[in-house]
């Protein structure tokens, strides 16, 4: 496929204080070298490390912007709005992709047709983004997938018909606005989960995951639920969340290799990308 054949992917980074990881969130995305890539960095006016950390991307983006946002699913919202691409995604300024991602997605979505949407299993990184656990998921099914919050949004593209036919992030989800966006995708749209790894989520304290799961997440999915009338059975729940941990577990154990990644999780992404740790006295403090 030539240059002038790859379909534009545009990426939407909303960031808020994450100086301690945001170089390479921003480092995963531009070392992809993908030559029709629109990259759109919205900064909600960050105090700390992370406009002097990305200044030297600044030639990069094709858009930016720094100061209040109204939050995270706000920030995301509007760099969508100014979006061209024929395939759109997000990347929260803690995680990173994996290499040859976009490649990958272009190929695919170039080779299937008929698909809108896909993700892939989950690799889990720590603050130093060495690996510390999986998920692998099962095929994609709506009817789970609509039920229980597991699509890897860091690591799901979709094509602009998904945007132009079932809408925008919501701006009011503080917590669960991939949810909310990918369950209308499904009721229009044609889902894969693919057999490999395309991105990496981090794992830290300061992370939105990691503070506000059990409150505003929970409360926002429940929310979520109500509205799009999806009943979910406590104990289907808990069945398919442990088939997936012990799917994972197992991957991890027996060394399972799928593309993307080396199998076990006795190494670091930086070892992937040839990067060096930033300065060990960075912090992160706003939302991923």
């Amino acid at each position: 496929m030539s240059s002038k054949a790859l379909p534009r992917i545009s990426i939407v980074t909303p960031s808020f204080n994450q100086g301690a990881y945001v170089d390479w969130t921003v480092r995963s995305v531009v070392e992809q070298r993908y030559q029709n890539l629109e990259y759109i960095f919205m900064d909600g006016g960050s105090t700390d490390e992370t406009l002097t950390s990305i200044e030297k991307f600044r030639s990069k983006f094709s858009h930016f912007e720094t100061g209040p946002d109204g939050g995270q699913s706000a920030a995301i919202a509007k760099g969508f709005e100014r979006a061209s691409g024929d395939i759109l995604a997000y990347l929260n300024s803690d995680d990173v992709l994996l290499p040859g991602a976009l490649s990958f997605v272009s190929k695919f979505f170039d080779d299937h047709p008929d698909v809108d949407v896909i993700y892939s299993h989950r690799c889990i990184i720590d603050e130093e983004n060495r690996v510390i656990g999986h998920w692998i998921l099962p095929p994609h099914i709506n009817s789970l997938m609509k039920r229980w919050d597991l699509i890897p949004q860091e690591t799901t593209f979709w094509r602009r018909r998904m945007f132009e036919k079932a809408g925008n992030v919501d701006p009011s989800f503080r917590f669960a606005m991939d949810y909310d966006l990918f369950v209308r995708y499904m009721t229009v749209g044609k889902f894969r989960r693919v057999n490999r790894f395309l991105a990496a989520f981090r794992v830290h304290d300061a992370a939105k995951t990691s503070t506000q799961v059990h409150t505003v997440g929970k409360e926002e999915v429940e929310q979520i639920r109500k509205k799009y009338g999806l009943r979910a059975p406590q104990l289907i729940g808990r069945v398919y969340s442990l088939s997936v941990r012990l799917r994972s577990a197992y991957a991890l154990k027996k060394r399972v290799a799928l593309p993307g990644l080396p199998p076990g999780d006795d190494f670091s992404i930086s070892e992937l990308w040839n990067w060096q740790l930033p300065p060990s006295n960075l912090t992160a403090r706003g939302y991923d």
